[in-house]
């Protein structure tokens, strides 16, 4: 839309707002006034997905994802229809995967780009965001944990690293220095009683090694002789403190 007269024209007046003073739309999140140098409020759309957040305060503009300013927050709506492509309802904003619970959609001007939440985090649509298992109770389970929901589960070959499953999806863990995973109590414990995790015996030095003498040590020069750079290297000349 282009600049359209608001039908107040008090608005800016009676605001004394001028030059670029913005103020809400009064029903839609989606629209703003915004005053010119004589005092006339112009009406103004978002790009469409966006709602009105402030001066400058948005990711385009003056406007920002409608979750981040509260829309729709029960008297206010968003007032455009949507623009969708190709896995974006609207042409800006965040959105769910069909398939996928770790993954969604972000999508700029119609263009939609694929997001991967970090590791053990699940999209959660209504935060727009991502966020931990157990807040996301209709996602879908992780194959690791379809038999322990919540609990730690052992990895394969490995003594320090488990899983930890919290609402049906893992988190990688590891288990503090000198304990390892024992996969039938399912906890960390002292290495040594894990079969397969102790850790290699330490044998002390034999006696032929303690008495080998060290190496790399520079022998002392015998007293009352001088090194050799204060030697003197010409008839004549007499070293220092002689």
């Amino acid at each position: 839309l282009g600049q359209q007269r608001a039908s107040n024209s008090q608005l800016c007046r009676n605001n004394n707002a001028k030059n670029g003073g913005l103020f809400p739309h009064e029903e839609y999140c989606d629209y703003y006034y915004e005053c010119d140098s004589n005092g006339e409020a112009f009406l103004q759309a978002c790009p469409n997905g966006l709602a009105f957040a402030g001066s400058k305060r948005g990711v385009v503009g003056n406007c920002d994802y409608p979750h981040r300013v509260g829309c729709p927050d029960g008297t206010r709506i968003m007032g455009q229809k949507p623009i969708g492509t190709d896995n974006c309802s609207w042409l800006y904003g965040v959105f769910p995967h069909a398939t996928s619970c770790t993954r969604y959609w972000h999508c700029w001007n119609g263009t939609a780009t694929i997001q991967q939440c970090p590791f053990s985090l699940l999209y959660n649509d209504a935060l727009h965001a991502c966020d931990w298992p157990d807040n996301v109770p209709d996602c879908q389970k992780h194959p690791i944990c379809k038999d322990t929901p919540n609990g730690p589960v052992a990895i394969e070959k490995s003594c320090v690293r488990y899983w930890l499953c919290v609402g049906g999806y893992p988190r990688l863990q590891r288990c503090p220095a000198g304990l390892a995973f024992n996969p039938n109590d399912r906890r960390c414990e002292l290495a040594q009683t894990v079969p397969g995790c102790e850790p290699p015996p330490t044998t002390p030095p034999t006696e032929e090694e303690e008495e080998q003498p060290q190496n790399n040590v520079r022998p002392q020069a015998q007293s009352g002789t001088l090194p050799q750079q204060f030697r003197p290297s010409q008839p004549g000349v007499r070293a220092v403190g002689k």
